[in-house]
């Protein structure tokens, strides 16, 4: 059994890519677009040219780490070493302001480059370390125990990175009363962020190197044709087939309802930053909520099950504001009674989705199980690296189709009409629900049950 000392330390890890991904999903898109001024149609294609590179570098670096073998084990050389990147483009990507007088092309190669050196750093240390989680114990219910610790660690992270951003570094001024639009405020948030990113992946991998003493060693060749071989058995396992294109159309509808959250609360419902700021507690409860019952909902139900409840639960949660708003029912907007009438709401739909992807997370490491059986190897690193491939196109393809629909109502900050902010809303209520049927269908297909996995356990034992 994992000590709860070992699930801290290793969960800590998560802190880095819980502050990453809040940032590239809620402000990366709304700094370029309305703070930089790049045209939002190259923003999105900027986040999307990044996320083409990680189609690429996260398997292999699954694949590199899978087939390492040092003093400090497969995975913990990479984890070490992925700060430097990670910081440095993270740091970089906030660096522009409005009086550097960069054109159009400047500003989308400037947030092309640095995107794409953030997401290199973040594959170094997230796809070893979150391959390291799932080997580490081979426990149906304990994985999902550690998965859990590692998920909410990760959103109390980026709920604190939104805290320091609404709470702090965006507070109202006489100046700027949306706090979110004050441009002086950004570079030392970014700055922020990256120092806490840094000492996050420095103390997990450093405090959790000794468990690599009893960990499977890699045992094959390292020529191109077996690694060929070996990734056909495991991306070509039913199980994971469906694990990833249901991830896949789930990154899709809750990436866009992402992307465009502070684009509603600022536009739509007409939130000061010091309002939004409110919501922070409520994402903060659920989560907690969601590490409360997901690793015991797990030994009443089939992992498949509760996945497929946090997808309903998501979907028909999503556009219930939207729906009271036009039926007459909210709030005056930009009012504290309108913060209180959604976040009923939002309390519910967040603990479901993080319920979701606690239980997504420990499913691949039983997947890995089962590969193991097929193919006589260990390969969380690839299977893994679609994980964080999944969190990253969360980010990257709801950004990219928001910048699409932004370019495509002509959004501009300064002359935005009352219909286009409610095109945004209505695209991250009712449209989020639609794209949420797609996932739910797939995984109804997923067959590995918790009776499956012993029968694997024992036959590799």
């Amino acid at each position: 059994m994992l000590t709860n000392t070992f699930k801290i330390n290793y969960s800590i890890g998560a802190v880095a890519n819980g502050i990453k991904t809040d940032t590239f999903t809620f402000f990366l898109l709304f700094f370029y677009s309305n703070i930089i001024g790049l045209n939002p149609g190259l923003a999105g294609l900027a986040i999307f040219i990044a996320l083409c590179f990680d189609a690429v570098t996260d398997p292999l670096m699954g694949t590199i780490s899978d087939r390492t073998n040092s003093k400090y084990g497969r995975r913990h050389p990479y984890m070490m070493i992925s700060f430097m990147p990670m910081s440095l483009g993270y740091i970089l990507l906030f660096a522009p302001r409005q009086d550097w007088d960069m054109s159009q092309n400047d500003l989308f190669l400037w947030m092309t480059i640095f995107t794409i050196i953030t997401r290199i750093g973040m594959t170094l240390f997230d796809i070893p370390h979150r391959a390291f989680g799932g080997e580490v114990t081979k426990d149906y219910e304990e994985r999902t125990l550690l998965m859990s610790w590692r998920e909410m660690i990760g959103w109390v992270a980026g709920l604190s990175n939104a805290f320091l951003g609404y709470g702090i570094f965006f507070a109202s001024t006489p100046e700027y009363p949306q706090g979110q639009l004050n441009p002086d405020a950004w570079f030392p948030f970014a700055l922020t962020g990256a120092v806490f990113m840094i000492i996050s992946v420095l103390y997990s991998s450093f405090s959790t190197k000794d468990e690599i003493k009893d960990l499977s060693k890699w045992n094959g060749n390292i020529a191109l044709y077996e690694i060929f071989n070996e990734l056909k058995i495991a991306v070509t396992n039913k199980a994971f087939l469906i694990f990833f294109f249901g991830n896949l159309f789930l990154s899709l509808a809750w990436g866009l309802a992402n992307t465009l959250t502070l684009f509603v609360n600022t536009y739509f419902w007409e939130f000061e930053a010091t309002q939004i700021k409110y919501f922070l507690p409520i994402y903060l409860i659920a989560t907690l909520l969601a590490f409360y019952i997901t690793p015991r909902i797990v030994k009443v139900l089939e992992k498949r099950t509760v996945v497929l409840i946090a997808i309903a639960g998501v979907g028909f949660l999503s556009p219930v504001a939207f729906i009271m708003y036009n039926l007459g029912l909210t709030p005056e907007k930009g009012s504290l009674q309108l913060v209180l009438f959604i976040s009923i709401f939002l309390v519910f739909l967040i603990t479901f989705n993080v319920m979701g992807i606690m239980v997504r997370d420990s499913m691949v490491g039983d997947i890995a199980d089962e590969v193991e059986l097929q193919s006589n190897k260990r390969q969380e690193g690839i299977l893994f690296a679609t994980v964080g491939f999944m969190q990253k196109l969360n980010a990257g393809l709801g950004s990219f189709f928001a910048g699409l629909v932004l370019n495509y109502i002509n959004f501009d900050r300064a002359n935005h009409t009352a219909e286009q902010a409610y095109t945004l809303a209505f695209i991250q209520g009712p449209v989020t629900t639609l794209l949420m049927i797609v996932p739910f269908i797939i995984f109804l297909g997923y067959t590995l049950s918790s009776s499956r996995h012993k029968e694997i356990i024992n036959s590799l034992k």
